[in-house]
């Protein structure tokens, strides 16, 4: 959320996010979850799914059990329903499990009356027996008012996913009207730093899938997705905190610095980075390069936390991206008009 919020306005315009609702840190209520989401992405319209790789830990607590009840299936999950309806930027994702036809078909009716957009998101590792009932209900309900977003998740390398989307969009997709834009996305995001040593490059080839699957396709939009440089929720386990690096993102990889031998904290990585490499910037004019920078000269105001490693890698990446293919972008004027 901070990679997002301290983005300048003008990258913001140029994405749609797709957040995944779940309880926020210590609150009380759901609602504050989407506070924090319209904190960092304020006065714009974005996609909102359940968490499904939430981990329930305490039943008791209020927001655990708002999300419980948003899983509920009944009454084509009008529970859903009703909190979309509550959060009036929020563009649903339909939920689909263990709904037939004309149950996708209420809930989607619902949804419209709302006068919101609506989202079919498929996900490979939970793909829905029920998907030509997905299709179907979506093929009714229009082709004006919906995206499609098809979730390859995690994989070690992003072309290996093209088969899985190729299949879907020719075969699962086929009734679904050619104009619907059709978001792919997925992470290769490592999963384990500690073989990492010096400035090792980590190539993403998330561009080249979207590229080789838009040549063969039918579809008249396909658009690219990712997972902002970070992964999908895993089982959580005792883990130690993590070498001190820095992560440092180009358009087609992330550069990680960190070097154990020479027990490097995030000063001597940012150093490494900016005065000993030929692939810093500089120019971008945003707070993740900002945060870098100030690294070298007083951690404090810099990073000084893998957590605020990772919020600058996410500004950095979610603004290279989206403006990926505008040409230069250093230098660019992002300042913003001041409000009181």
């Amino acid at each position: 959320m901070n990679g997002l919020e301290f983005l300048p306005g003008a990258t913001k315009d140029r994405m749609t996010p797709c957040i995944l609702l779940a309880p926020w840190a210590n609150s009380l209520t759901l609602d504050r979850a989407i506070d924090r989401v319209e904190r960092a992405f304020p006065n714009r319209n974005y996609f909102l799914d359940i968490d499904r790789d939430y981990q329930f830990t305490n039943l008791e607590s209020g927001p655990q059990q708002e999300l419980a009840r948003l899983m509920e299936s009944d009454n084509a999950f009008a529970n859903w329903v009703e909190f979309v309806g509550r959060h009036e930027n929020a563009w649903p994702c339909i939920q689909s499990r263990g709904q037939s036809e004309a149950d996708l078909r209420r809930q989607i009716e619902a949804i419209q009356e709302l006068g919101r957009p609506y989202c079919m998101r498929i996900v490979r590792d939970r793909f829905p027996s029920n998907i030509q009932e997905i299709v179907a209900a979506f093929a009714a309900g229009g082709a004006a008012d919906f995206a499609i977003i098809l979730e390859g998740g995690w994989t070690r390398d992003p072309l290996t996913l093209s088969v899985w989307f190729e299949g879907v969009i020719a075969e699962s997709l086929q009734e679904i009207d050619a104009a619907v834009p059709v978001v792919l996305s997925c992470t290769s995001i490592p999963k384990m730093f500690s073989a990492f040593s010096g400035i090792t490059p980590v190539p993403f080839s998330n561009r080249q899938l979207i590229d080789q699957i838009s040549r063969r396709s039918n579809r008249t939009r396909v658009i690219y997705g990712d997972w902002g440089s970070t992964r999908p929720r895993e089982e959580s386990g005792f883990a130690s905190r993590p070498l001190d690096r820095i992560d440092y993102p180009t358009d087609g990889a992330w550069y990680i610095v960190r070097n154990k031998d020479e027990e490097w904290d995030f000063k001597a990585a940012a150093e490494e980075l900016i005065e000993n490499s030929d692939i810093w910037d500089g120019n971008l004019n945003i707070w993740g390069e900002e945060m870098i920078y100030q690294t070298t000269i007083n951690e404090e105001i810099g990073i000084d936390t893998p957590q605020k490693n990772v919020a600058a890698r996410v500004n950095i990446h979610l603004h290279r991206q989206a403006f990926y293919g505008a040409g230069d972008i250093g230098g660019m004027n992002l300042d913003e008009d001041w409000e009181d």
